[in-house]
């Protein structure tokens, strides 16, 4: 029986902060319940035409704390219908000022055993400024409440060059990260996504952000702080503990198989990529006719998963196998793409014995033979 990832898509929040592109709804109570009786439509409507095996799950958003907990123990009710008996990982997204410790106490006796809590940043100026609603005290409350409802896996998600942000802030963000001693780390640059108002100030030359050679210095500043605590860098923007790597996304890398459920979410079963509708009136009509309610689908080719393996793969700290790469798709790598990654070797990019792998100086400008290799 294959093994697939879920991923559950909650797009309901208090507020959608000024970096946010995401299929997200903030203060919309009344779409809530309507949104997960079609959500718990469409989970059965796959159960009854799909027989898997389950061995992670990902409640993303929007802030999937941000609704009643019950909402989400209806939906995991539902999940136990499909084979849960190997589950590795349950993650759920959170933002703070969403949680309480009744909530963690709840998730914690559903099965969840991950929080992915987004904080960004714990700068209260830096906050403001990309539009949060809570400050370093509330997160700091929200952590020590996950501690004490009995997670031991808690990951950060924080993001580089937010405005307002600079080397000082940075610095004590680390410090505060070090006491806090989590598990994993996320550590993204800010992208200015299209529908974000970020990207409506930058267009409009209203937006100051940090120089990227600033950056890429700033990031190898954290790179080694986190490196000295005990989070090793396992993937371009994700450090964790040793055994704490996150077990679902390593899917997205490697080719695994996942289910996406809800508004605007994306799966990838048997070479096949598809993304649902982002409107909730087709979404709840599709549902209603008893169709799956995907808007795009495409069948990935041989060649293409070959150059997406290559792709999501160096994004990894190991990189690829050479030998593996060659059983999986008939021929070696380095022969077949020799002259692109000959000239890459030669400016530092790369390290090569049985594996191929990015060195520093690769990771921090991996786009540049990305574009190339596509």
């Amino acid at each position: 029986m294959e093994k697939i990832g879920i991923y559950i898509h909650i797009p309901f929040c208090k507020k959608k902060c000024f970096y946010c592109d995401f299929t997200a709804f903030p203060n919309l109570e009344s779409w809530i319940k309507p949104y997960f009786e079609n959500l718990k439509k469409e989970i059965i409507l796959y159960q009854k035409n799909m027989n898997v095996e389950v061995d992670s799950i990902y409640i993303g958003g929007g802030t999937p704390t941000y609704v009643d907990y019950h909402y989400i123990e209806e939906i995991i009710y539902l999940l136990n219908k499909f084979d849960l008996s190997n589950l590795k990982e349950f993650t759920i997204e959170a933002n703070p000022n969403s949680l309480t410790l009744e909530k963690l106490k709840a998730y914690k006796s559903m099965g969840i055993n991950r929080i992915s809590l987004g904080v960004q940043s714990f700068d209260d100026e830096v906050l403001k400024k990309v539009g949060r609603d809570h400050n370093k005290e509330i997160v700091l409350k929200d952590i020590e409440n996950i501690k004490k409802a009995g997670f031991n896996n808690l990951s950060l998600d924080m993001i580089l060059n937010l405005p307002g942000g600079n080397f000082d802030s940075i610095k004590k963000d680390l410090e505060i990260i070090k006491k806090i001693n989590p598990e994993h780390i996320s550590y993204y640059s800010l992208i200015l996504e299209k529908g974000s108002y970020f990207y409506s100030l930058y267009k409009k030359n209203k937006l100051e952000l940090m120089d990227d050679d600033l950056e890429r210095d700033i990031f190898s500043y954290i790179e080694k702080y986190l490196k000295n605590i005990g989070l090793a860098r396992y993937e371009i923007s994700n450090f964790s503990k040793k055994g704490y790597e996150s077990y679902h996304n390593k899917k997205y890398w490697s080719e695994g198989g996942y289910i996406g459920f809800g508004l605007g979410a994306a799966g990838f079963l048997s070479n096949v990529r598809y993304n649902n509708v982002k409107n909730f009136v087709k979404y709840e009509k599709l549902i209603k006719e008893g169709k799956f309610p995907i808007e795009f689908r495409e069948f990935i080719s041989k060649e293409e998963r070959e150059k997406e393996y290559i792709i999501f793969n160096l994004r990894e700290s190991q990189g690829i196998n050479l030998k593996e790469f060659e059983n999986k798709f008939g021929h070696s790598l380095l022969k077949k793409y020799g002259k692109i990654i000959e000239k890459f070797y030669k400016e530092g990019f790369f390290e090569i014995d049985q594996n191929i792998k990015f060195t520093h100086k690769g990771f921090d400008l991996s786009n540049e033979f990305y574009i190339e290799i596509i």
